[in-house]
């Protein structure tokens, strides 16, 4: 089987080296298409299951599945460009949110992963990759999907629309909200003590992977490291009670300018 991704930006980027580090999935060969050829060039020397092209029809002759990662705007275009190429069972999986579309009696499958599932060895799922698959999608070409993105990452089945767009913003969009969040914090921080921001920054980021550990494992549940944590008086009270008045409202106002 081979297996094609248009588009290396980002997320195309992202899938393409979780795949080859992950000793390609059994595939034939990996067909990689860009726009800007000189990005992906170097792949191909990197191994022989690896072809490079900025030419989308040629993935589209060659490929059983293929991924298209590219702008949202982009994607009506890609497959229109493709389809004239396309076996009548070549499975297509796209990565843009927010767009609803049919395509062709084979369906299509939309993957949104995040910037945090990167592979390795030692820890190999890390993120959530937020999958739907319209009704057109055959049960073997969902258990492709949700196969090859497991390899990498948690997975998490929706059924509509709406549903892909929240889990987008919960999995997809937090790494760059808990990342600013963290660099504003670090910020004040600095600005009141003698430490630096970069060792500010290292606090903060240590904290909160231990406590991502902590709520993951279940050791505690939110309320529960909470009480732990906050004493009646205490200045973690002092802050949770600004948060408790201040966050509801900005949580709300982020999502309603999301959806």
């Amino acid at each position: 089987m081979n297996l094609g991704i248009i588009g290396y930006g980002n997320i195309g980027e992202l899938i393409s080296q979780n795949i080859i580090n992950h000793d390609f999935y059994n595939l034939n060969k990996l067909y990689i298409a860009n726009r800007t050829l000189s990005k992906i060039n170097h792949l191909k020397d990197t191994d022989p299951h690896i072809s490079v092209t900025d030419d989308n029809t040629e993935v589209a002759r060659n490929c059983e599945k293929i991924i298209i990662s590219v702008k949202t705007p982009d994607l009506i275009n890609v497959l229109e460009q493709i389809k004239p190429h396309l076996n009548k069972d070549t499975q297509i999986i796209h990565t843009c949110a927010g767009i609803d579309l049919k395509f062709e009696d084979n369906g299509l499958s939309c993957v949104i992963p995040t910037i945090s599932s990167t592979y390795d060895k030692n820890n190999p799922k890390k993120g959530v990759s937020i999958i739907m698959h319209d009704e057109n999608v055959s049960a073997e070409n969902k258990d492709f999907v949700e196969d090859l993105f497991s390899k990498f990452s948690h997975i998490k089945v929706v059924d509509n629309t709406l549903d892909l767009e929240i889990a987008t913003i919960a999995a997809s969009c937090m790494p760059a909200f808990i990342a600013l969040s963290l660099d504003l914090f670090a910020n004040k921080l600095e600005e009141r003590c003698n430490l630096s921001k970069e060792e500010t920054f290292k606090i903060l980021a240590e904290t909160l992977n231990s406590t991502t550990y902590i709520l993951n494992e279940d050791i505690y549940s939110p309320d529960e490291l909470i009480n732990k944590v906050a004493t009646k008086n205490g200045i973690t009270q002092k802050g949770l009670d600004v948060l408790d008045e201040d966050l509801p409202a900005i949580y709300k106002r982020l999502i309603c300018n999301l959806l």
